[in-house]
């Protein structure tokens, strides 16, 4: 990184102080010993019908840092304008206006929640899920955390009256989920808008008391398939396949079948594969394969990661022309345009088609006897053709579309 007037050693001091208890904020305008207190009077005066789900958004709320960093219970009634999208293999999507809308601080003069009132949100139902498993408790707890720094939050859960069934209330994206809004726009966004998007990442993964783990195959890092603790690290690998879908425009391992074959060689290494046709700046290559790095006390952590980027971001907004980055970005561009020429249409460069086996939802995935995660380059002084793909198995018990 380059010695600049700018300085990636952020800290709550640059939240300011909050006004009523003289405590550091933890976000804009929002105070953690405040607004936790105020969620916690409320407790007793709302209920989602199921005790374990409470806790979850209890939980949530008693350790919010940040608007969007928690989730509410929101009765089915507060939603209007409810229309039909989409079906998945987990239930159906929706669209609605939620009058209220979620919460974006506290109006201290008012002494009442500020609210984004109208707010278009996303219903995502989940099949048969009227009575709360273990598997769906896990994966509500897993979007409960992800909160403001996930690419589409959760905002809350809902439930609807005629079919029983429990709906996450999610930030309604224009275009579709993720994946489908980089098919379509991809060559439209700036370097700008992808750094603003790396701000935040959704892996999607979470694991239970028996050590089975829930997710989706690419964005689970080799340590977790092969058996060992969740660690924040895990997350960051996680980050790293997000990095590669938005820099690229292509989902992680789009061609191949998600199956024990894949999962065999992420623990020994392997890695999808950079497109030889887009340009994509140097900085950001090296910080994406830092991030999936199998060794995982080699990977940056999430302070790190958020000072580079709020790094870069500064220097494109304010166009820091001497910065490496600023130049990098200049000559990817040129570089692009001209295979866009070459190519004589730009949606062709990120055209792909998805594996039938491909599956980008969240899964239970049953593991046993997994090789420890190691690099391509690194020596193994086993055959790892001792150890063959029969020895573990990846089940559908529950499965969940990640935005």
């Amino acid at each position: 990184m380059e010695q600049n007037t700018i300085t990636n050693n952020l800290n709550e001091d640059d939240y300011g102080i909050c006004e009523e208890c003289g405590n550091e904020n933890t976000d804009e305008y929002w105070c953690l010993q405040c607004n936790s207190q105020r969620f916690q009077q409320n407790f007793g005066n709302w209920s989602s019908g199921n005790k374990d789900l409470d806790e979850i958004i209890q939980e949530s709320q008693s350790n919010c840092t940040g608007a969007y960093s928690f989730v509410e219970w929101v009765p089915y009634s507060k939603f209007e304008d409810v229309k039909y999208i989409d079906k998945g293999g987990f239930g159906k999507i929706y669209s609605a206006i939620w009058k209220e809308g979620p919460i974006n601080g506290w109006d201290i003069q008012q002494k009442q929640w500020e609210r984004s009132n109208n707010e278009e949100v996303a219903l995502k139902s989940l099949n048969n899920s009227q009575n709360i498993t273990t598997e769906f408790l896990n994966e509500f707890k897993t979007y409960s955390k992800c909160g403001y720094s996930s690419i589409v939050p959760c905002l809350g859960i809902t439930q609807d009256p005629e079919t029983n069934n429990y709906m996450f209330v999610m930030q309604f994206m224009k275009g579709g989920n993720l994946r489908n809004f980089l098919k379509s726009n991809f060559f439209e966004l700036s370097w700008l808008d992808k750094l603003k998007n790396l701000f935040s990442d959704e892996t999607g993964i979470s694991k239970n008391g028996k050590q089975k783990v829930f997710g989706v195959i690419p964005y689970i890092a080799p340590e977790v398939l092969s058996g060992d603790d969740y660690l924040k690290a895990s997350d960051v690998y996680g980050f790293a396949m997000v990095m590669f879908e938005i820099l690229t425009g292509i989902p992680p391992f789009y061609d191949i079948p998600h199956d024990k074959d894949l999962a065999f060689k992420i623990c020994n290494g392997y890695r999808p594969e950079i497109p030889s046709h887009i340009a994509i700046p140097r900085l950001l290559v090296d910080i994406m394969k830092r991030c999936w790095d199998a060794k995982s006390e080699q990977r940056p952590t999430s302070k790190e990661l958020f000072g580079d980027f709020y790094d870069f971001k500064t220097y494109i907004e304010d166009e820091v022309k001497e910065s490496e980055l600023y130049k990098q970005i200049e000559e990817c561009n040129r570089l692009n345009l001209t295979n866009s020429v070459n190519n004589n249409n730009t949606n062709n460069l990120t055209s792909y088609e998805t594996h039938p086996s491909a599956i980008y939802t969240s899964r239970c995935i049953n593991f046993k006897n997994l090789p420890k995660p190691k690099n391509l380059n690194e020596k193994d002084d086993k055959n790892t053709n001792e150890l063959t793909t029969k020895d573990y198995q990846i089940t559908e018990e529950f499965v969940i579309e990640i935005p």
